[in-house]
């Protein structure tokens, strides 16, 4: 009998296990989209895809624009083999390439496999079509599109964390090169997704925002740096992406890898807030300023020496948007870290004084949207160390009095200067847009309660991507989710 109930007990327990296993591998699973489940990955759509990523995988040697100083300028980037004797580009207002412009290119070496080359297209005229044609391994490519647009009336993307093969996790290979390879084709079938999405929505895109975290393997040490290339051949599979130029902004996946330096021309390059990867840079673009910060960088003196200095170079700017990695006004776990609080507190006055209108962040894979926000303080008795943090982190959070203080001193309510849902109207203080995973490679909770400081927030562990539209007197956001194109926040307006 007592066997017999041992057996039973056995049977249960063993049940129980494989249960607990299997919501445990459900929950990871859920953290991300496969793109097989998706509607266009039940199509011939993903079929055709594995097979073009098996041509390309090896072979990150796909074109990368970038902004140029402004409106005038493009940035070219691209790889090609170490044995290349001399690589070339070329640019024409004639599809047939006739009296093309030869540019000046720039080559360095990459690894010992490839090396990078870097051009600038200048004097660029606006609403006008040009061709470019560059070399790879000795031989001209077919002339790519990329046309300049009206910059008193424009739009522009605006996606968070790609991170491209973040998904490798869920991908029960055999090894973990294997799992690279099934994870980078997916999330980059996800991203090929999003990108088609938002040229659908408008054709006339004049550039796209990343807010950082382009590729996974950032921290990925060996003498080449090679490990991550794949990555970014995956990054930069979509075809729309020789005729639109990204701004990128440095990750804590990308900070480490000097890869990222070398797919990316960015103009105007400041040694402020440099990591391996490279510093704070910046552009214009009509009548918009646009600052782009490295803050893994936590030198605070580094960032505001660069915003003062760009600012004031600027000051016919009518619009001032900063856009950085870390959500100092986020909705999800990381914006209550220490680090990222600490960072806030320190870039606050630092914006407010430079009259930033916007700031853009990701690094949480929530999308979320502040109130207007002015002066934000924080009682440094209130402020907890990062072992307090994760001491608490790691234990039952409403048990202690000190970390919940903590999380009630950073709600910053008193901040709020304006509580207007879809409008508002010459504000004083800025408005905090965190965007969600463009791709799904990987998805994150919100904060289990949501901070007095956010307007609007959400999470349905589906991509999503917005889209920003910029005259002389409005700025106007709109965020769609991929899978339905649906909005997925009211739009809101800021009006001058």
């Amino acid at each position: 009998m007592k066997k017999g109930i041992k057996y039973l007990v056995s049977i249960i327990i063993a049940v129980m296990i494989f249960i607990l296993a299997t919501n445990i591998f459900a929950i990871e699973k859920s953290s991300y989209t496969d793109a097989t489940q998706t509607r266009q990955g039940k199509t011939y759509e993903w079929k055709n895809w594995c097979e073009e990523w098996e041509k390309i995988k090896n072979s990150p040697t796909q074109m990368s624009l970038s902004p140029g100083e402004d409106e005038t300028q493009l940035n070219f980037a691209w790889y090609s083999k170490s044995c290349d004797i001399k690589p070339n580009l070329k640019i024409s207002d004639n599809p047939k390439m006739e009296d093309a412009k030869a540019l000046q290119v720039i080559t360095t070496k990459a690894s010992d496999e490839y090396k990078t080359n870097k051009a600038t297209a200048t004097n660029l005229k606006p609403n006008t079509r040009y061709y470019y044609s560059y070399t790879i391994n000795g031989k001209w490519t077919e002339p790519a599109l990329y046309k300049t647009k009206n910059t008193k009336r424009y739009t522009f993307g605006f996606v968070g964390d790609p991170q491209i093969g973040a998904s490798y996790r869920n991908m029960n290979r055999e090894t973990e090169l294997e799992n690279q390879d099934k994870a980078v084709r997916n999330d980059s079938f996800n991203w090929n997704n999003t990108i088609k999405n938002m040229i659908r929505r408008n054709c006339d895109l004049s550039f796209i925002i990343s807010a950082g975290d382009q590729i996974q393997s950032g921290y990925k040490k060996n003498e080449s740096y090679d490990h991550n290339e794949i990555e970014y051949a995956g990054y930069l599979s979509p075809c729309v992406l020789k005729s639109i130029p990204i701004a990128t902004t440095i990750g804590n996946h990308d900070e480490n890898s000097e890869n990222y330096s070398y797919h990316f021309n960015l103009p105007n390059k400041s040694k402020l807030g440099s990591t391996v990867a490279g510093g704070d840079y910046y552009y214009r673009y009509g009548n918009t300023l646009f600052i782009m910060l490295n803050t893994n960088n936590k030198n605070i003196d580094e960032h505001k020496k660069f915003i003062e200095c760009v600012t004031k170079l600027n000051k016919d700017a009518r619009w001032k948007v900063v856009t950085m990695h870390h959500d100092i006004y986020g909705s999800g776990e990381h914006s209550s870290t220490p680090s990222v609080v600490k960072l806030r507190y320190k870039l606050i006055p630092i914006l407010e004084k430079n009259n930033i209108d916007v700031v853009l962040s990701g690094h949480d894979h929530i999308y979320s949207r502040s109130y207007i926000l002015k002066g934000g303080k924080l009682d440094k008795n209130d402020m907890l160390s990062n072992k307090e943090y994760e001491k608490y982190d790691k234990g039952n959070k409403n048990s202690s009095k000190k970390y919940k203080k903590y999380l009630q001193s950073i709600e910053d309510e008193e901040a709020i200067e304006s509580k207007e849902l879809m409008c508002a109207t010459n504000p004083k203080g800025i408005l905090y847009i965190t965007a969600n995973s463009s791709t799904g490679s990987k998805y994150y909770d919100l904060a289990p309660n949501q901070q007095a400081y956010i307007a609007y927030r959400w999470q349905e562990n589906v991509p999503t991507y917005s889209m920003i539209d910029v005259t002389d007197r409005a700025f106007t956001i709109n965020t769609y989710r991929v899978d339905n194109n649906k909005k997925i926040d009211t739009t809101f307006t800021i009006i001058k």
